[in-house]
């Protein structure tokens, strides 16, 4: 009872503090906005030198090369390089995440800690200008906010203008971490849907809608694609890969790009940041090294180089950002730390030996929360270690003062930072951004989600699908015959009733259809007893591919009562084994609206889709599987590229 009783209290005790803070920076946050407000410099002017209008960005009523857009975008960045202060360009190396409309748990967390209005202060106290949005605005909300901040951007000493990234928001389903779906946009598969397709123009046809929609909002960075390989099928992340084969990884790969940034980067590009380099796809036992578990990337079949030709390719054909994966590659280099502090992966391998001359920018908190093989350093060690080792930007943090601090002392150069921020700055140059960061609001119902993009992913989805087994009585199951009798279970029946005849129960059906969504079994294992990695291990699948009992006796009771037609989500692959000896006909889906499954169901369209991966036939196939070779499992059930049509 006394136990009781003291965690009660310490409970207590916290809710009280947070209370406390939540209160003061409430008052304090009007006060914290009046002051950066006030600090401001003045609005830009359009000038005029020798005929040529600028917009004088620092103020001088004089034209300098930054601002001359008769100059090179080299010669631009190495005269704003000049300009800056130590602390201006540091903060260049700073990736922090924004929230627009962020849920009230977030809010409240945000209050708490002092963070409401973080984004103009990072502005202007830190000299921040590169955030990744997230959120669940609509695309009006999220030009209305990036507007805001562009402005008070141009309004500090040297007007640098913001570059803002996001992860993808096209998904027609949410495929899980780092994956939304903005009901504004179009809506398209996941990658592996794209991979499901094997249609390379119409993935540079979605690059270029969904680069269109990105900057009628503001969004000038997609932090896609992934370039890894889907070898390891436990793996949480294999939905946003092309697949497990590295040949047409890289042709979509650089459709992908090709589509966002066009043949070289402009002001009519959206800049890609492909990754995770140099391949995230072999994570020991399928862990997600978000969770110190998962920090492991291994080797068996000794296909380390196999996992590096998407991103070979990508920078042959003008790749600007890369982002490294969490991961430590054990055993590849001379140390096992991770991809952000390993030398030998970011120098020797990344500039040297590809000849990568663009931005590397980590993956989101190495530093402050992931630093895997380095934990026994300090962040301030880990910021000289991982800059020594060849990074450039910091995604998710925003603490410039230990990069200050070693530059200060020596420990490290300036001319190093000025390395990082040169390549930086040029991107921004040559993204366009100094002369228009803002969009027109107004015109965006006339740019997003237009009937033409909205029909392009509907097309994309349904090429997407791919169906698995088509089992014969008397005829084909699929497509069924249209005024069956229906019954769905775990899909909308108002999606199928222009289609058969929807029943209230199993018993009354002529055909069942039962949809499943991705395979989760539980929680990954924390790897500590920190509360963020037992939230973040919330969220991520462990390593059982194989449905629970419970569903297949579900599916043998349905397919003993009518046709049973069985839709699995793959966006890992699955052990499908008993279903498909269940049911009647299988079909594998990757991000798809409801509506276009039941066109396909019914015959409006064939399917055309083809694996991205294998389908391995059980867990013991799996766990005998080397994480790093594509599609080794014992007999799988179906191969890679394989699917039918009607």
């Amino acid at each position: 009872m006394k136990k009781i009783f003291k965690y009660f209290g310490y409970g207590a005790l916290s809710l009280i503090l947070v209370a406390t803070v939540f209160a003061a920076n409430l008052l304090l946050q009007p006060y914290d906005k009046l002051r950066i407000y006030l600090s401001l410099g003045p609005e830009v002017e359009v000038l005029t030198s020798d005929g040529l209008a600028y917009r004088d960005l620092n103020k001088n009523q004089r034209l300098d090369i930054y601002e001359n857009t008769q100059a090179s975008a080299s010669e631009r960045a190495e005269d704003l390089l000049s300009q800056m202060t130590l602390e201006e360009k540091v903060g260049q190396m700073m990736h922090p995440a924004i929230a627009i409309k962020p849920d009230f748990v977030l809010l409240a967390f945000h209050f708490a800690m002092g963070r409401v209005d973080i984004d103009a202060a990072e502005i202007f106290d830190k000299h921040i200008s590169h955030f990744n949005f997230y959120g669940a605005p609509t695309p009006l909300e999220i030009a209305e906010k990036l507007n805001g901040l562009q402005k008070i951007a141009a309004r500090t000493r040297l007007g640098i203008p913001l570059t803002i990234s996001s992860d993808p928001l096209h998904e027609a389903a949410s495929g899980g971490i780092a994956a939304f779906s903005v009901k504004g946009f179009s809506g398209w598969p996941s990658q592996l849907g794209f991979a499901a397709t094997r249609d390379v123009d119409l993935v540079k046809r979605f690059g270029e809608i969904a680069a269109a929609e990105y900057r009628a909002v503001g969004l000038r960075t997609a932090l896609h694609p992934m370039a890894d390989l889907a070898t390891e099928p436990r793996w949480s992340r294999n939905f946003g890969t092309f697949g497990s084969d590295a040949e047409l990884s890289s042709q979509l790969t650089n459709a992908y790009m090709l589509g966002f940034q066009g043949a070289s980067l402009t002001s009519d590009s959206v800049m890609t940041m492909v990754k995770h380099f140099p391949g995230g796809g072999p994570q020991e036992f399928g862990f997600d090294p978000h969770l110190p578990s998962g920090k492991r990337q291994v080797y068996p079949g000794g296909n380390f180089d196999y996992h590096v030709e998407p991103f070979k390719k990508a920078i042959d054909n003008g790749l600007r950002v890369i982002m490294p994966y969490y991961g430590v590659p054990i055993d590849q280099t001379d140390e096992n730390v991770a991809m952000g502090f390993n030398k030998m992966i970011l120098t020797d391998l990344l500039r040297d030996q590809l000849g990568f001359t663009g931005v590397v920018c980590t993956d989101w908190g190495i530093v402050s929360s992931r630093a895997w093989g380095v934990e026994n350093l300090s962040i301030r060690e880990r910021y000289k270690k991982s800059i020594n080792a060849g990074v450039d930007q910091y995604g998710g943090e925003s603490d410039p003062e230990h990069i200050i601090d070693l530059v200060r002392s020596g420990e490290l150069s300036e001319a190093r930072i000025n390395q990082s921020v040169r390549r930086i700055l040029l991107n921004k140059f040559e993204l366009g951004l100094f002369e228009s960061a803002l969009v027109d609001e107004q015109a965006i119902p006339s740019i997003v989600k237009t009937p033409e993009y909205v029909a392009a992913g509907l097309e994309a989805q349904r090429k997407s699908i791919v169906l698995l087994n088509n089992k014969m009585v008397d005829v084909p199951v699929l497509p069924v015959r249209q005024g069956s009798k229906i019954f769905v279970d775990g899909l909308d029946p108002e999606q199928a009733k222009s289609f058969g005849t929807m029943v209230s129960s199993a018993d009354q059906a002529d055909v069942i259809i039962l949809y499943l969504p991705s395979i989760f079994n539980g929680n990954q294992t924390p790897g500590s007893d920190e509360l963020m990695d037992k939230l973040v291990s919330s969220i991520l699948p462990d390593d059982n591919l194989a449905f629970n009992i419970a569903v297949l006796d579900k599916a043998k009771a349905y397919s003993e009562t009518a046709t049973l037609i069985t839709v699995v989500d793959l966006n890992r692959p699955a052990i499908l084994t008993e279903l498909d000896q269940i049911s009647d006909g299988l079909i594998g889906t990757f991000g798809v609206y409801e509506s276009i499954l039941f066109e396909m169901i019914f015959g409006q369209f064939s399917s055309q889709g083809k694996l991205p991966f294998e389908i391995p036939s059980s867990m013991a196939a799996v766990m005998a599987q080397k994480e790093d070779l594509p599609d080794d499992s014992v007999a799988p059930i179906f191969k890679f590229g394989h699917g039918l049509s009607y």
